[in-house]
């Protein structure tokens, strides 16, 4: 360090440079605090040093204060790291790109194999599922998710094969009747009574055509957009339509007890849901029909009772199923049997509207089905209808 004064005259220094010119040639023209750096010092020519001028305040007047300190031991320092830096950063460079490389394959390596797994996956065969990684991550939940969809796949799948072949097999029926009607007729011209002929073929093709629209409501009941429900529908209105409708046929005994009922959705559905379970009643039962619609709770409660042979337990989900028909007393006797879809359909109209249609045994314990309807009211019903107790 050097102190000095006015004239630029060394007053002081540290012993190393004691004796020596100033370091700087002239002082810093501004009396700020200045740093400098000389390459061509008095002190060595060969080296380098940083200067920082200091403006002081003397006994004889203003000052400076130089303090001096070589850079040699900061370059060689700097030049040993950027020898390290290019010596060592492609080695790290190579490290760091085998250990991302090994990170990232180990981590996709269930993905890979999760890949392989859904491409050897057909449409013929859902019945394979995806391996479930060890692991408790994203990937595995990924997996999990994607078997359920599987699972789900191939639930549809098989119905719809299994509807795809009863639907075949039930109009193979009639048009093998029709087939057989009319080459029989043309064969035989003289020996064809025409007017029996032409009744047949009219009626296999109202069963056809009865089966055609079946079919064509099941497909769209199952579609991913809701049934619409565009309405309120005086429920009770259509029951007693349905009781009229079954009193005009004749050969039983239908009794009626109904309340006011409205519901929200669409009347066209709900009236083919209750001819349904209408038509199933009156043509299983031996003498009598009886319906009775009340609310309980903000539901409307329709229950179809006949006094035919009765489910057995173990069928009374069955009866709910596509081309279900019993192979016991209670089939079809007055219409020569039927396709099995009707309470496919009902059930299916009942789950639209928010509601359930299920079997039972007869409240009262006698032989005989009982079929019990439950649909929300519409709101406004809902709050000012009366509660009754429900029943068993």
């Amino acid at each position: 360090m050097q102190v000095l004064d006015a004239n630029g005259t060394v007053i002081a220094s540290t012993a190393n440079i004691k004796g020596d010119d100033p370091v700087l040639s002239a002082p810093p023209a501004a009396r700020r605090t200045t740093v400098s750096t000389l390459n061509d010092s008095p002190l060595d020519s060969t080296a380098s040093f940083r200067v920082v001028a200091y403006p002081v305040e003397l006994a004889s007047g203003p000052g400076w204060v130089y303090a001096v300190a070589s850079t040699t031991t900061v370059e060689a320092a700097t030049a040993s790291l950027v020898t390290l830096f290019w010596l060592g950063l492609p080695l790290i460079l190579i490290v760091v790109a085998i250990t991302v490389w090994y990170a990232v394959t180990s981590a996709l390596r269930p993905v890979e194999r999760i890949r392989r797994r859904a491409a050897a996956i057909e449409a013929s065969d859902l019945s394979q599922r995806l391996p479930m990684p060890p692991t408790h991550d994203e990937i595995a939940a990924l997996t999990s998710t994607m078997n359920e969809m599987l699972d789900r796949l191939e639930t549809a799948s098989d119905r719809q094969r299994q509807f795809i072949g009863d639907a075949s097999h039930e109009l193979r029926s009639p048009l093998a009747g029709l087939r057989a009607q009319v080459e029989v007729a043309l064969q035989h011209p003289e020996k064809t009574d025409l007017e029996h002929t032409l009744t047949t073929v009219r009626d296999e093709v109202g069963r056809m055509t009865t089966l055609t629209e079946d079919l064509l409501f099941l497909a769209q009941s199952t579609e991913s957009s809701p049934m619409t429900l565009p309405a309120p529908v005086d429920l009770d209105d259509l029951v007693l339509d349905e009781v009229r409708r079954l009193r005009r046929l004749g050969g039983r005994d239908v009794s009626a007890h109904t309340q006011a009922a409205r519901v929200e959705g669409s009347a066209r559905d709900l009236s083919r849901l209750l001819r349904n379970l209408a038509d199933n009643a009156y043509e299983h039962a031996h003498n009598a029909v009886a319906v009775d619609l009340h609310t309980v709770d903000g539901i409307a409660e329709l229950t179809i009772t006949d006094d035919g042979p009765g489910i057995a337990a173990e069928l009374r989900e069955t009866v709910f199923q596509r081309f279900a028909r019993l192979d016991t007393s209670r089939r079809r006797r007055t219409t020569g049997g039927g396709f099995g879809l009707g309470l496919a359909i009902a059930r299916q109209v009942a789950l639209a509207h928010g509601g359930t249609l299920t079997a039972h045994e007869r409240a009262d314990g006698r032989t005989g089905a009982q079929f019990l309807l439950r649909i929300p009211l519409s709101e406004r019903d809902a709050t000012d209808a009366p509660h009754h107790p429900a029943r068993p």
